[in-house]
C-alpha cells in the first residue's frame, strides 16, 4: 500500500513536471516567435519595429509591438502603428487577441478621427506550438461619412472642394504562417462612394496572396477580384461591369526575377446590352536578379530624398535625388529585360469589335553595362536606348476608328507593328522615333 502511494506520488509529480515543462516549452516557442518577427520586420530601413509592455508568463503573455513607417519626407513625423496583444498559452496552442490602431504625424487615428468607424481593427488568432504555425483573422470595422474632396481645374490647380458620401461595410482578412510561406484572405462586402457628379458601388471584393522568401529570393501571388461594379453618372444610365479580375505573380531567385500579370473586365452592360468585356496577360523576364536587387536596396536607401524632390517640382533637385538608381537601372537593361503581351482580347458588340493580339518588347542590354551615364548627353542617351527598343505587336480585328487614326485602309489586317534600330514600322510605313544624329567623329 505504501510503496503504491509512493509510486503514484512519483507519478503525478512527473506528470505534473511534464505538464509545467510542456507550458513552458508553448510559451517560450511563442515568445521566440514573436521576437523573430519583430526582427524581421525592423530589418526594413522603412519601418522601426520595437515591443514594449511585455509581459510573459507560462499561462498568459501580453505586450505591444509599434512599427514606425519612417520612409517619409524629411522632418515630418513618422505614422505609428499599434498593436497591443493578448496570449493565452496551452500544450498544444497558444490563443491570441488583440486591437490595432494607425496613428497619423500630428496624432490622428485611422480608426476613429479620420474613418469614423466606431473601434478599431480587432483580431484573434492563435499559434499551433507543434506545427509551428500561426493563424490570425483581422476585423477591419466599417464606416459611414462624408468627406471633403479637392477637384482641380484642367491646368491641375486645385479650385473646390465638393462632398463625397463614404460607406464601408468592413472587410475581414485571414492570415496564416506556415513553413516560412504566408497566406492571405481577404473579403470585403460593400463599398459605396457617392458625390453629386457619380455614385460607385463595389460589391463582393475577395482577394487573395500567397508569400515565401525574403528580400534575397521570393515567391509571391496576389489577386483581386470583384464580382460586380455599378457606376451611375448624374442623370444617366447605370453601367455595371462583372467579374473584374487581377492576378498578379513575382519569381526571384538567384538570376533573375519573372513577373506575370492578368487583368480581365467581365460583361460589362448599360440597360441589359453588352457593350465590353475584354482582358490581357504580360510576362516580364530576363530581369537580372542582383540588379533588381541593388535597384531595390537603392530605392530604399534614397526614397525619401527622392519624394522630398518629386514634392518641390525642382527638375534639377529631382536629377540629383534619382542619381543614386543609375547603376542598378543601367545594370537592368545590361541584362536585356523582356516584356511579351501574351494575350489580348477586346469585345465590344456596340463598336462591332472583336479583337485580339499578343506581341513583345526587349531591349539588346549587349554593351551597355560600358556606358558612361556621367559624360553621355540626354539626347545620345535616349537615342540609343530607343535604337536598342525590340518589338513588335499584332492586332486581328482591330476597330475602325484605330485603323483611321493611323491613315491605314480598313481592309488591312491584321494590323502589325514592328520596332527595330529606333524605327517603327506600321503595316510597312516607316516612322523614326529619333532623329538620326550622326555620331561624333
Amino acid at each position: 500500500m505504501r510503496k503504491g502511494l509512493i509510486a503514484g506520488a512519483v507519478v503525478i509529480v512527473l506528470a505534473g513536471g511534464g505538464y509545467l515543462g510542456a507550458q513552458a516549452y508553448s510559451s517560450q516557442r511563442f515568445d521566440s516567435e514573436i521576437e523573430k518577427l519583430v526582427t524581421r520586420l525592423d530589418a526594413s530601413p522603412d519601418w522601426q519595429v520595437m515591443r514594449d509592455d511585455v509581459d510573459s508568463g507560462w499561462f498568459h503573455s501580453s505586450g505591444r509591438i509599434e512599427a514606425r513607417y519612417v520612409a517619409v519626407a524629411r522632418n515630418a513625423d513618422p505614422v505609428v502603428v499599434e498593436v497591443p496583444y493578448q496570449a493565452g498559452h496551452g500544450l498544444l496552442e497558444t490563443t491570441l487577441n488583440g486591437e490595432a490602431q494607425v496613428r497619423g504625424s500630428g496624432g490622428e487615428t485611422l480608426f476613429g478621427d479620420v474613418l469614423a468607424s466606431k473601434g478599431p481593427m480587432t483580431w484573434t488568432g492563435r499559434f499551433l506550438t507543434r506545427e509551428q504555425k500561426l493563424e490570425a483573422h483581422f476585423t477591419l470595422p466599417g464606416f459611414s461619412q462624408t468627406v471633403s474632396v479637392p477637384t482641380q481645374d484642367p491646368a491641375g490647380e486645385i479650385t473646390t472642394a465638393r462632398d463625397m458620401q463614404l460607406d464601408f461595410d468592413g472587410m475581414t482578412l485571414d492570415l496564416e504562417q506556415a513553413d516560412g510561406k504566408v497566406t492571405v484572405q481577404g473579403d470585403a462586402p460593400r463599398l459605396r462612394m457617392a458625390d453629386d457628379q457619380t455614385d460607385i458601388l463595389i460589391e463582393g471584393t475577395t482577394l487573395s496572396g500567397t508569400f515565401e522568401g525574403d528580400d534575397l529570393a521570393f515567391r509571391q501571388a496576389m489577386s483581386l477580384n470583384i464580382p460586380t461594379t455599378t457606376v451611375t453618372p448624374e442623370g444617366n444610365p447605370s453601367v455595371v461591369t462583372r467579374d473584374l479580375r487581377y492576378a498578379v505573380e513575382a519569381n526571384l531567385d538567384a538570376e533573375r526575377l519573372v513577373m506575370q500579370l492578368q487583368a480581365n473586365v467581365g460583361e460589362t452592360q448599360v440597360q441589359d446590352q453588352s457593350i465590353f468585356d475584354g482582358g490581357f496577360a504580360l510576362t516580364l523576364d530576363h530581369v537580372d536578379g542582383d540588379a533588381y536587387r541593388a535597384l531595390v536596396a537603392a530605392l530604399d536607401e534614397h526614397l525619401a530624398d527622392i519624394q522630398t524632390a518629386i514634392d518641390s517640382e525642382d527638375d534639377a533637385r529631382i536629377r540629383a535625388a534619382l542619381q543614386p538608381l543609375q547603376p542598378s537601372i543601367q545594370a537592368l537593361l545590361a541584362g536585356s529585360p523582356h516584356l511579351s503581351l501574351d494575350s489580348l482580347t477586346a469585345n465590344s458588340p456596340v463598336l462591332g469589335m472583336n479583337m485580339r493580339g499578343s506581341g513583345e518588347l526587349g531591349v539588346d542590354g549587349a554593351g551597355i553595362e560600358g556606358w558612361n551615364l556621367d559624360t553621355m548627353a540626354a539626347d545620345t542617351l535616349q537615342r540609343e536606348v530607343v535604337r536598342r527598343l525590340e518589338g513588335r505587336l499584332t492586332l486581328e480585328g482591330a476597330p475602325a476608328l484605330l485603323m483611321m487614326f493611323l491613315g491605314l485602309p480598313l481592309t488591312s489586317d491584321p494590323l502589325q507593328l514592328e520596332l527595330t534600330d529606333g524605327v517603327l514600322d506600321i503595316n510597312g510605313q516607316q516612322i523614326p522615333l529619333v532623329p538620326l544624329l550622326a555620331d561624333p567623329g
